[in-house]
């Protein structure tokens, strides 16, 4: 499990931490995660038809077709994350996550046409999950 992590300023933070993450990745192999490798989330190039996203992306799971997994997190401002939204992080979109993590591995090699991405976002009042894939 590689890993990378940006400290943050006083002003932002991540929707979780490694230890947290640790609970619900380490059962799987092959997962890279990333802790504000990049700033903010920017859409690939290969992807034309894109969910609609008004609030901030946290963070984003992709399967690939070598059954490699990777969570990137982006930070996000303290004064629009609440203390609620990061437990509800924490207890419930991680296991979502987790589970989708175990879907996609699950999946036989001919179901795998691309890269698969679980897309949170937070909008605000309530965290949203967007699946996208992007053929090749």
């Amino acid at each position: 499990m590689a890993s990378y992590y940006r400290n943050l300023n006083r002003h932002e933070t991540y929707v979780t931490t490694k230890k947290q993450l640790k609970k619900y990745v380490s059962p799987l192999t092959n997962v890279d995660f990333s802790f504000g490798l990049t700033r903010c989330f920017e859409w690939g190039s290969r992807r034309s038809h894109r969910p609609e996203v008004k609030g901030t992306v946290v963070v984003v799971a992709s399967f690939h077709r070598d059954k490699s997994l990777n969570l990137s997190f982006f930070p996000i401002a303290r004064n629009v994350y609440p203390e609620a939204a990061y437990e509800e992080f924490n207890y419930d979109i991680l296991l979502a996550i987790q589970k989708w993590m175990y879907k996609q591995l699950e999946k036989p090699d001919t179901a795998i046409v691309g890269i698969e991405q679980l897309i949170v976002e937070w909008e605000g009042n309530k965290h949203l999950l967007h699946n996208v894939t992007y053929l090749h």
